[in-house]
């Protein structure tokens, strides 16, 4: 019933408040930030909060959760045989915590019940529920009763983001976007289309200051600079999927990054939609093949199966994916 219930959010925002109204009633909180991750690469794809973290600070938790600066990090968590963490419970660890002394506390909140939304080994997300100081904090039975629920909060995630839009890139209907970020995070230089890019990534989200848009670069940027190839993020949006690239910019300031946004090709679409879809690694060989013009016969041969699997692997695509046959997958998908 939780999973069904939950499943019918058609925007990002609605998503968030849905998940927290039903988390709600079983573990009351003030406030909560709900970010959905690309399960290929882990860096982030959206975000939906409300009474949670604000502006500069908002940056900061993501930054050092990254980096595994304090108590909990989400990098632990999805390691971790529970994948909940509960800080401001007033354990004798937590007095050296920066989150809560510099973060929680002088936003009002006293505490914070964070999970990682881990199933079948891939990271779908992340949710992290907040207290007001005046409310008692969150204790090991509501990590418990939130932990349980992981399941079916990863379930939910998928089937939004699939019924959110089909397997297709978002129309090219402008060049792509280019946008030079300083190593504080703010823009330095954009294409005349990367701010409109950068909105386009989050459409429901009222995108008008640099700020603001700053929200949509802070993670990508930050796995760039920590990552030998850059860094790349699938976007699900109601229109199509976005490609999102960084990496740090060759003759720049020390770190510098250009981020790159543009419709995701079917290349770069495909790990990320075999993922959510569901669809099996020899399933996405076959897509790869058919994607090269071959024929069911030359897929086979080439992937040493017979004509009717071949065949069987193209049909569970289809079921999974909503398409009724191998030209609309090709078509979507190019």
């Amino acid at each position: 019933m939780f999973t069904k219930a939950t499943a019918e959010a058609r925007t990002v925002p609605e998503l968030g408040c849905e998940l927290s109204q039903r988390i709600g009633r079983v573990v009351p909180h003030d406030g909560y930030m709900l970010a959905g991750t690309d399960p290929v690469t882990g860096a982030g794809c959206f975000v939906s909060r409300e009474h949670g973290y604000c502006g500069e600070v908002f940056r900061r938790t993501l930054v050092d959760e990254v980096r595994g600066r304090d108590l909990f990090p989400f990098s632990e968590l999805v390691k971790s045989p529970s994948k909940v963490g509960v800080l401001g419970s007033g354990a004798a660890e937590e007095r050296s915590s920066r989150r809560l002394h510099e973060v929680l506390i002088p936003q009002g909140f006293g505490s914070e019940l964070r999970t990682a939304l881990v199933a079948g080994g891939v990271v779908w997300g992340t949710m992290t529920l907040l207290r007001e100081r005046s409310r008692r904090p969150f204790s090991s039975d509501d990590a418990t009763v939130v932990q349980h629920l992981v399941p079916d909060l990863c379930t939910i995630l998928r089937r939004f983001v699939t019924r959110l839009t089909t397997p297709r890139p978002l129309p090219g209907v402008r060049p792509p976007g280019v946008i030079v970020v300083g190593g504080d995070d703010r823009i330095k230089a954009a294409s005349p289309t990367g701010r409109d890019w950068l909105r386009a990534c989050a459409p429901e989200l009222d995108l008008t200051t640099e700020d603001d848009l700053a929200l949509i670069t802070w993670n990508i940027a930050f796995f760039a600079r920590h990552a030998t190839e850059g860094a790349l993020s699938r976007i699900p949006t109601a229109d199509g999927w976005i490609g999102v690239q960084a990496q740090r910019l060759d003759g720049g300031a020390p770190d510098d990054v250009v981020i790159t946004v543009q419709p995701a090709s079917a290349g770069l679409l495909l790990p990320a939609v075999a993922a959510w879809y569901g669809v099996t690694r020899r399933e996405n060989a076959v897509i790869e093949q058919a994607l090269e013009g071959l024929s069911a016969k030359q897929i086979a041969r080439r992937l040493s199966l017979s004509p009717h699997t071949v065949n069987d692997h193209l049909k569970a695509v289809y079921r999974k994916t909503g398409v009724s046959c191998r030209e609309e997958l090709i078509a979507l998908l190019s």
